[in-house]
């Protein structure tokens, strides 16, 4: 069985749904952190290289920008120039600067500390935006070829590039290029990023454990909840059953009711047959015996003439009732046999025709399904004699699905007084009997009754088998 929110058969949660939960979410919470992290120490780096950036800007200004303004006039610096800035920047800047190159505005070293790279052109992106006019700033770990002769100095280095201006204008006529030695620098950064990381884990640490603890705390409820849950689960199952044993009893009783029923109706029969039908038929007897009315005895005697008639209504009425009350013989009779036997017993009891239509019938119905099918068929009849007047009396009975359709009509004035229709007739069952008949058999009745346009009593009954 599949339970509700991961539940097993011993009604507890996954032992790893929290686990899963609070992984998934210090996870996130912990990424989400890093980046913000890593967003503001990028940030900061970007202001520190832009500063770095702006101050390198300034010391080529100041310091090389005059002696590169042959530049603008010709690609080489004279050997005046070269040595006065190998001065300079041995005398001023040696502590500063590692590294001090002169490009042209072509990507072509003009000047750099290391000479052997002078003449060569090793174009590049800053190069670019520095003859654009844009100072820019970054780390340079000298893996580039055009350092390959400068490896051997201390790293990382602040790399700079600056544009350099003709003096009064705003023309870029080569582009400076400055290292200076960044592992200070580096080192605030790593330093900027740390205490970062540490800012964001002492806000996230909080907040995990908050989110942990209401979790776990849900976690909790839950399982109470499903422990709750597979309880009830248990108990319904368990009075579902109950319900369904108790249905059983029930139908069986109702079977064994109608069963009791149809003896009691029996023994009813017969002892009306055998006590009052007997004496009210001796009395007959004694009345209309010619020899008993000559007695002497009896001779002086007064004869009643409404004796005799009254006496044989009272023997037709204990005769009719005990012939309804008694089923027939209905052993070794088909389905068909039996539908047939009621309609035939009621025309000869009656004198009357009844229409019919009786479908094939499964020859194997169990016992109280064909005793409810002729008990239905005798008492709409009767009914349909003694209420519609005899007028259009049909039967019909038909297989459709697993159901057994039966519907008993007749054409006359309908039953008029509604406590008729429900009261017991000559045979003693009535309609609410056999609404009862049917309904322990599982099925459905109806009583339908129009004024002047006659009555239908339809019954569904679900085909039982007869048990071997």
């Amino acid at each position: 069985m599949t339970w509700p929110f991961g539940m097993t058969g011993s009604g507890t949660a996954s032992p790893g749904l929290a686990r899963k939960f609070i992984l998934a979410a210090a996870t996130t919470i912990a990424v989400s952190m890093g980046l913000l992290a890593l967003a503001i120490s990028q940030r900061i780096e970007a202001s520190m290289m832009q500063a770095a950036a702006e101050e390198g800007a300034r010391f080529t200004e100041v310091f090389l920008g005059p002696l590169a303004q042959e530049l603008a006039t010709s690609r080489n610096l004279s050997p005046e120039s070269t040595k006065k800035l190998d001065e300079l920047l041995a005398g001023v800047s040696s502590k500063r600067m590692n590294l001090v190159k002169i490009w042209l505005p072509d990507a072509t070293l003009a000047y750099s500390t290391n000479k052997e790279a002078i003449g060569s052109r090793f174009p590049s992106p800053q190069i670019t935006a520095a003859v654009e006019g844009n100072a820019s700033g970054e780390f340079d770990f000298l893996h580039d070829a055009e350092n390959a002769t400068e490896q051997e100095l201390p790293t990382p280095l602040v790399e700079i590039y600056a544009p350099l201006f003709r003096t009064g204008t705003q023309e870029v006529i080569a582009v400076g290029e400055v290292y200076t030695d960044g592992r200070r620098l580096a080192a605030d950064l790593v330093s900027i990023r740390l205490t970062s990381a540490a800012i964001v884990g002492a806000v996230t640490a909080p907040m995990m454990l908050i989110l942990f603890l209401m979790v776990r705390s849900a976690s909790n409820l839950v399982n109470s909840y499903q422990s709750t849950l597979l309880q009830n689960v248990v108990e319904a199952r368990y009075l579902a059953a109950q319900n369904d044993r108790l249905r059983r009893v029930a139908d069986d009783a109702r079977l064994e009711a109608a069963d009791s029923n149809e003896n009691l109706l029996a023994r009813i029969g017969q002892d009306l047959h055998d006590g009052p039908i007997q004496l009210v038929s001796l009395l007959m007897l004694k009345i209309t015996d010619p020899a008993a009315t000559k007695r002497p005895e009896t001779s002086n005697s007064v004869h009643d003439p409404t004796v005799e008639p009254l006496t044989r209504r009272i023997l037709t009425e204990l005769r009719n009732i005990s012939t309804g009350l008694v089923l027939p013989e209905l052993e070794g009779l088909t389905p068909n046999d039996i539908i047939r036997l009621a309609v035939q017993n009621h025309e000869e009891a009656t004198g009357t025709t009844v229409s019919r239509q009786i479908g094939d019938l499964p020859a194997d119905l169990a016992r109280p399904v064909t005793i409810c099918l002729y008990r239905i068929v005798q008492e709409g009849l009767n009914n349909a004699f003694y209420h519609g007047k005899a007028i259009g009396q049909r039967v019909e009975i038909w297989v459709e699905a697993q159901l057994i359709a039966i519907v008993v009509s007749d054409h006359g004035p309908g039953v008029v007084d509604s406590r008729g229709a429900s009261s017991r007739s000559r045979t003693g069952l009535g309609i609410a009997g056999l609404r009862n008949r049917v309904e322990a058999l599982k099925g459905t009745f109806e009583l339908i009754s129009q004024r002047d346009t006659g009555t239908q009593i339809r019954a569904r009954i679900p085909i039982t088998f007869a048990t071997s």
